[in-house]
């Protein structure tokens, strides 16, 4: 039997990590043999608990689960080679409300005379950059803090669209051995422990993209399914594909915390150039890696600035908000170690199950 990036996310979301939003750690999960959960008394193997299966046809809170699609639209900020950090942002919601966002992202451009095709948060936030479009037009850096305040306005106006965020320190991730580095990024461990598969230990920014996906998965609606799209004139289309195929073939289903694997639908590429939603997707990532980059070693106890906290403001929970320290990561392999020797107990404990 193979685990991989379904269960070492599983292990991180349960490792804590630190919140601009409350600047908390969270405490250790139980999660070290996630068959036995809730109750269940199937083994490793099985691949749908009685329980989890009551849960989806008879909800706890009375009321039917509606089976819908949420589109999400990501974006990145800081994967460029010497980054100190890199973001993976963006919003989620139903496709009713991305077309009434839509048609008041592409007014507010028009307001201000901006060309969708030259809209990019690097090329005009904090200030207009030298050789852009905004530099040759905004002469006054009033008129761009205009700009800004509006976007957030816009974004903040749809009470049903939600942001997601997650960051990751890269100098604290490559500090980690080869092997660490390719287990945190989604290398197959067999049963024993051994690594099987290469994982991505040359690229950080895995780690905050799977968190994303499975964040939003959680909340599409059991029965639903949660699509992702990206900018296929952006230079992240061609790393997010690849790391998107690689979470959808894990095949790994075991016990209710990684139900959300169900709901993953598919993904496909927009233009951003002429994308309403990747583009606020874009304006919140490098919103972010700004203020990762601001804060330094203080992230997580430093409030981000006006105009992010606008953009956030629709987020369903403080923990869409998350950031790999090295300390969190740490935390992982170390939590990796012990369900390693609670499977070893088990195995030793049923010779049966071969």
């Amino acid at each position: 039997m193979l685990y991989n990036c379904a269960l070492t996310l599983l292990i991180l979301r349960g490792s804590g990590g630190a919140s601009w939003l409350s600047g908390y750690v969270k405490p250790l999960s139980s999660w070290a043999f996630v068959a036995r959960e809730k109750g269940s008394s199937t083994c490793a193997k099985s691949q749908c608990c009685i329980d989890e299966f009551a849960e989806m046809v008879h909800p706890r809170d009375g009321h039917p689960k509606i089976f819908a699609m949420i589109d999400a639209y990501l974006d990145e900020s800081g994967i460029h080679e010497g980054a100190a950090c890199c973001v993976i942002a963006g919003f989620f919601g139903g496709r009713g409300q991305w077309k009434k966002f839509e048609e008041a992202w592409k007014q507010l451009l028009r307001d201000f005379k901006v060309p969708m095709e030259k809209f990019h948060a690097k090329h005009f936030y904090p200030e207009p950059k030298p050789d852009t479009w905004f530099n040759d037009q905004w002469s006054r850096r009033d008129d761009c803090k205009l700009f800004h305040d509006a976007i957030a306005d816009t974004i903040s106006r749809y009470k049903k669209i939600h942001p997601v965020t997650a960051g990751i320190i890269v100098p604290a991730f490559n500090s980690f051995s080869l092997n660490d580095r390719r287990f945190l990024t989604g290398a197959k461990s067999s049963i024993k422990g051994e690594l099987v598969s290469q994982g991505s230990p040359e690229r950080p920014y895995f780690v905050p993209f799977l968190m994303v996906v499975r964040q939003i998965c959680e909340y599409a609606p059991v029965g639903g399914k949660a699509h992702f799209l990206f900018g296929i004139d952006r230079s992240f289309y061609r790393y997010a594909t690849v790391l998107f195929e690689q979470i959808s073939n894990d095949q790994l289903r075991i016990g209710s915390s990684l139900e959300w694997k169900d709901r993953l639908g598919i993904s496909s590429a927009p233009r951003a150039a002429n994308t309403a939603q990747l583009q606020a997707a874009d304006f919140l990532a490098y919103l972010t890696y700004r203020h990762m980059l601001d804060t330094g070693h203080l992230l997580g106890a430093v409030q981000p600035t006006a105009l992010l906290l606008k953009c956030i403001q629709n987020r369903r929970s403080d923990e869409d908000f998350y950031f790999c320290t090295k300390a969190n990561l740490e935390a992982t392999l170390e939590q990796r170690a012990d369900l390693q020797r609670e499977l070893d107990d088990w195995i030793t404990s049923h010779p049966e199950a071969g």
